[in-house]
């Protein structure tokens, strides 16, 4: 059996479990997913225990919240994603530990799913976390040069943003209070915190509204219908569950697991199963 899983603070509501396992018995792969949460064993339990999963022979895990930057310091071999992003979301156990970054690709499949031309003049990303981070340089890597980011924790932003500078990537910090009326100058509005998560309920905008002709998209998936998702649907602006980022970094994930047993173009057949599955039983 393959054994598997997600390693971060918080993730008792995570799908994937269920998705890892809802492939495996797609491509007829025995394996197991589990969850650690070490929210209360303190940050220098996690490599411990990536150590401890190594020597029970698991093939690799997942990394969330708070672990993604030390994932990559802990891996042997970063791939071309991870290396670019500079965190990881996925360590592969092979002789070697690999590190890569799935919510980055996962997130350009997200976009070239529901875009056939990726190029926005403006676009306002709401949290530089780790997924905030992983967007933040995929939209650089499709060459969208108007990146504005509202980050609270003002050290850490102004960080992240010397990062992309530093990257050829445009993106200017910028406070929420900035907004009001310009917020109808943004092509799209993305929300990568935590806010609008069941646990987190509320919207990253506050009283600010979306307008009819943005898309806006949120990496919140439970519940899929967030608070933002219900103001962009009210004013018929074009909106993406964060249910796509979600699959879509989960089968990068999956191949990356297990590439001895599934190829690529081999897993591009799930995408609309996987979304029919999670749209009916997400969207409450």
């Amino acid at each position: 059996m393959n054994k598997f899983g997600l390693i971060g603070h918080n993730i008792e509501s995570s799908q994937a479990p269920d998705i890892h396992n809802r492939l495996g018995k797609s491509f007829g792969i025995s394996l197991s997913y589990e969850l650690f949460d070490i929210k209360e064993k303190g940050e220098d339990y996690f490599e411990s225990l990536l150590q401890e999963l190594r020597s029970e022979g698991f093939r690799g895990v997942n990394v969330t919240y708070p672990f993604k930057e030390k994932a990559i310091n802990y891996a042997n071999k970063i791939n071309q994603g991870a290396a670019y992003v500079k965190s990881a979301n996925t360590l592969i156990f092979q002789e070697k530990v690999i590190a890569e970054n799935t919510d980055f690709s996962g997130f350009l499949r997200t976009m070239n799913f529901h875009f056939k031309e990726n190029k926005f003049e403006k676009i306002l990303i709401i949290g530089g976390g780790g997924v905030g981070r992983s967007i933040l340089f995929g939209l650089g890597s499709l060459k969208n040069k108007g990146l504005y980011l509202i980050e609270t924790n003002l050290l850490k932003g102004e960080q992240l943003v010397k990062e992309l500078l530093s990257s050829n990537i445009n993106c200017k910090l910028i406070e929420i209070g900035e907004l009001d009326e310009g917020i109808k100058n943004f092509d799209a509005i993305i929300n990568c915190t935590p806010v609008g998560h069941k646990d987190f309920p509320g919207c990253p905008l506050g009283s600010l509204q979306p307008k009819k002709n943005q898309w806006v998209f949120d990496v919140v998936y439970t519940p899929a219908k967030t608070e933002f998702i219900k103001k962009g649907e009210k004013v018929g602006a074009k909106v993406i569950s964060g249910i796509d980022l979600f699959i879509f970094q989960a089968l990068d994930a999956f191949i990356l697991f297990n590439h001895d047993q599934v190829k690529n173009n081999e897993i591009s057949d799930q995408v609309n199963y996987l979304r029919q599955h999670y749209f009916k039983t997400l969207f409450i």
